[in-house]
């Protein structure tokens, strides 16, 4: 997957084309959701010379606009999808990516980015996330340098990627994800504060896509850094409202609005050189129609790199936590909501589960036998929360629930491989494999075999951004 605009540093600091965040985190054990592709041999040489065919277009032009290229191809694939029997299918799936910069004055431009995501090859039917044609991918206008002013506007259609676990935009998905959002970035010294107000786009499968009336975030969003050595602090509130959401069994209704708040922190950091940290928790209150809202979930972890030894090993570990419904009707919704997360990698590279009643352990390695080439290897153990609850995806669907409890808690266990090479400073491509062994609760509901996922990646990117340096 392409970097995001995003300039991590050992200490967990980056800056971001979007609203401000303090580095992607959702799990900072991945190269994934972490620094994406990048190695730590960031001086080394290039194997190719570099390709920017929109940086030297822009060379051309006056300095007030320029323009940005992005062309991504993956050919991915699944075997026993719903862990049903010869489900299969492959496919090749092409984004491209192209953006106008209005940079009028250095404290004022407009952004302007359409995007056509398509799937060949794949069974029908086609439509989102694969399968969204010449949308409006942004479309935004900013007051303000977010890394440099102490406080800057954002108005218009626009990413937001404060965190990872529960507010991003996902961009393994083909069309990822936007927002129609006001945001206001505060920043001084080692304080920073993001104030905004959003609506997540609902992709069409073709032509320019809109948000839902009535389902909307809102949130703060804040950053303390080096309250410890080499660490970030972010404390945040969420408040999330939508007009229609299911409820447990009543008989006076079956939907009601939801007024969801969520409070939490992040503390992430390296304690030493070669040791990094990063702790997550959230409490969400609120109500779904007369239902109460209580859930709850957290996540942590730890790696240590040898950057002493040949190939520089990085081992990691990391638990995650999310709770579950344990009495569908009860009043209470006890599930925990992961809202607008990224969704590759954040319980393995298959994507099956959601951080929804879950129980999650991760154990793994990275190596890098050569400079700008990684390798990952990692094994993930899924369980249930709530025997009684569901089991659910990305999207936060049920995938399959036992409400007698009776199937037990265990889903099944994940090994996944993947690889990673940056043939210059605008392309890389990458390989890797999921397999999940279903566990005790999937054998019981689904009868099924393993699921499989293989997937190779080719991306490109040209922002632009390197033209008048």
């Amino acid at each position: 997957m392409l970097a995001q605009d995003d300039v991590t540093t050992r200490n967990g600091s980056s800056g971001y084309d979007g609203a401000w965040v303090t580095g992607p985190a959702s799990n900072p054990l991945s190269f994934l959701n972490g620094n994406r592709y990048r190695t730590t041999g960031s001086q080394s040489p290039y194997l190719l010379p570099d390709f920017r065919p929109a940086s030297e277009l822009n060379q051309f032009l006056p300095k007030w606009i320029s323009f940005g290229v992005e062309e991504r191809f993956r050919d991915e694939g699944y075997h026993n999808s719903g862990f049903k029997l010869n489900n299969n299918d492959s496919y090749l799936l092409n984004r491209l990516r192209l953006q106008m910069n209005l940079q009028f004055t250095s404290w004022f431009k407009v952004v302007a980015q359409t995007q056509d995501a398509r799937a060949f090859d794949q069974k029908p039917p086609l439509g989102p996330p694969n399968e969204v044609r010449w949308d409006l991918k942004l479309a935004y206008a900013e007051f303000g340098d977010p890394e440099k002013s102490w406080i800057s506007l954002r108005v218009g259609r626009q990413l937001i990627n404060y965190n990872n676990t529960i507010i991003a935009n996902s961009e393994w998905r083909n069309q990822g994800r936007s927002y129609d959002a006001v945001v206001t970035n505060l920043h001084y010294d080692r304080y920073r504060l993001g104030i905004f107000a959003a609506s997540a786009v609902v992709p069409l499968i073709a032509g320019i896509s809109h948000h839902q009336e009535g389902n909307n975030i809102y949130g703060l969003y804040g950053g303390i850094d080096r309250l410890l050595p080499h660490s970030v602090l972010e404390p945040f509130v969420l408040w999330r409202v939508q007009p229609s959401v299911a409820v447990e069994v009543n008989p006076a209704e079956k939907t009601g609005k939801q007024n969801e708040k969520a409070w939490g922190f992040r503390f992430k950091g390296l304690a030493t050189n070669s040791l990094d940290y990063s702790y997550e928790g959230i409490i969400e209150r609120g109500s779904d129609g007369t239902n109460g809202i209580q859930a709850w979930g957290q996540t942590f972890g730890a790696g240590y790199r040898f950057d002493n030894i040949f190939f520089h090993p990085r081992i990691f570990s990391q638990y995650d936590y999310a709770s579950g419904d344990r009495n569908s009707g009860d009043g209470i919704h006890g599930t925990f909501d992961t809202m607008y997360p990224t969704a590759h990698d954040r319980f393995g590279v298959a994507d099956l589960f959601g951080w929804q009643n879950i129980k999650s352990g991760r154990a793994g390695f990275t190596i890098e036998p050569r400079r700008r080439w990684t390798v990952t290897a990692q094994y993930l153990d899924f369980w249930l929360a709530s025997a009684t609850d569901s089991l659910y995806n990305t999207s936060g669907g049920s995938i399959v629930r036992d409400a007698t409890g009776k199937s037990g808690t265990h889903v099944g266990e994940e090994f996944d491989v993947y690889t990673w090479f940056e043939l210059n400073r605008h392309v890389n491509f990458g390989v890797g494999v999921g397999h999940l062994m279903p566990g005790t609760f999937l054998a019981d509901t689904t009868k099924g075999p393993s699921y499989n996922y293989p997937y190779f990646a080719l991306n490109f990117k040209d922002d632009g951004k390197s033209k008048k340096q």
